[in-house]
């Protein structure tokens, strides 16, 4: 079956946009650019480099640097007795509403 596969092209070239170092392959494409390669990555050069791809991590320090300042809001949690009291007032409030208008319809 002739002309399903791509050309093979032996002198092609993978690019690091990293650290510029360009590396001969042989592959289908004439040249491949990667974010970083083996000569400038942590793991095979032993250093301890922040890899920051789309500036995600300035992006990080900037919003933690902003939120600084702010002061969390304490939430207390409500006991049980307070939980009853309000529930208790609400149920007060409801009846008192109740016999106002029971009052308002005599009187009319």
């Amino acid at each position: 079956m002739k002309g399903i596969h791509p050309n093979y092209k032996s002198e092609a070239v993978i690019k690091c946009q990293n650290c510029g170092a360009q590396h001969n392959f042989g592959g289908t494409r004439d040249d491949i650019q990667v974010e970083i390669c083996s000569q400038c990555h942590p793991f095979y050069t032993g250093k301890k480099v922040l890899i920051d791809t789309e500036g995600r991590v300035d992006k990080f320090r900037m919003k933690m640097e902003s939120a600084k300042g702010r002061v969390k809001k304490v939430r207390k949690k409500k006991t049980l007795e307070e939980k009853v009291n309000e529930e208790l007032a609400s149920q007060f409030g409801k009846e008192k509403k109740k016999t106002t208008k029971a009052k308002a319809k005599k009187e009319d």
